[in-house]
C-alpha cells in the first residue's frame, strides 16, 4: 500500500510539466517595471499599478491569437467578436492607470478571479448534464475510464488565487504582494499539474487497458 501510494506520487512529481517561458513573462515584466520604475525615483504607487497592468496587456496580447484561431475553427469571421472584449480590457487598463490606486488594481484580480470561480461552479451544477451531451448514457458504460473534468480543479487554483490576494492586502506590503505572487504562480502550476495528474487514470490502469 505504502510502496503503490510512493510511486504513484513520485510518477505525478515528475509528470509535472516545466513552465512555458511566455507564461513567465507577464510576472517578470511585472518585477522588471516595479523594481526599474522604483530604482528611477516613481512612487511606490505608480509603479505598482504599471507594473500589475503591464503585465495583464501582455498576457491579454499573448492569447489574443490562439483565441482568434480557435473563434476562426469554430467559424469564419467569428475572430471580429474579440473586438468588443478586448475594447472593454483596454478601457479597463486604462481606468486602472488613471486611478492610479494600488487596491483597485489588487482588486481587479480578486474580482476576475470570482467570476472565474462562478463560472466554474455554474459548470460544476451542470456537469452531469453536460458530460451526458458529450458521451450519451448508453456509452458510458463502454468507457474504459470516466470523463475527467477539470471544472473543480480550477475552482480551487481560483478560490486560492482569491484567498492569497485578499491575505496580501490585508496585512502586507506593496513590495511583499509584488515578492509573494510570483512564488504563488510558480507553487500553483505545480499544485494545478498533480491535481489534474492525481484525477487522470494511473500507468498501471492505462497499461491494462
Amino acid at each position: 500500500m505504502i510502496k503503490r501510494v510512493a510511486h504513484r506520487f513520485c510518477y505525478l512529481a515528475t509528470s509535472i510539466p516545466p513552465i512555458r517561458p511566455a507564461n513567465l513573462l507577464p510576472v517578470l515584466v511585472m518585477i522588471m517595471l516595479w523594481v526599474g520604475l522604483r530604482y528611477c525615483g516613481v512612487s511606490e504607487n505608480q509603479a505598482f499599478v504599471i507594473g500589475c497592468v503591464a503585465a495583464q496587456a501582455y498576457t491579454i496580447w499573448r492569447n489574443l491569437p490562439g483565441a482568434a484561431r480557435s473563434l476562426q475553427y469554430v467559424e469564419r469571421g467569428k475572430p471580429r467578436m474579440l473586438i468588443f472584449p478586448v475594447s472593454i480590457i483596454i478601457v479597463f487598463a486604462g481606468v486602472q492607470l488613471w486611478i492610479g490606486s494600488p487596491l483597485f488594481t489588487q482588486r481587479v484580480l480578486t474580482f476576475f478571479c470570482a467570476f472565474f470561480l462562478g463560472v466554474m461552479i455554474w459548470g460544476i451544477l451542470r456537469e452531469r448534464e453536460m458530460l451526458e451531451r458529450v458521451v450519451p448514457k448508453g456509452r458510458m458504460s463502454e468507457q474504459v475510464s470516466a470523463p475527467v473534468s477539470l471544472l473543480r480543479i480550477n475552482a480551487i487554483v481560483a478560490a486560492i488565487v482569491i484567498g492569497v490576494n485578499e491575505t496580501l492586502i490585508a496585512f502586507e506590503t506593496l513590495a511583499v504582494w509584488i515578492s509573494a505572487m510570483p512564488i504563488l504562480f510558480l507553487v500553483l502550476h505545480a499544485f494545478y499539474w498533480l491535481m489534474v495528474l492525481s484525477v487522470l487514470p494511473a500507468p498501471d490502469h492505462q497499461s491494462r487497458a
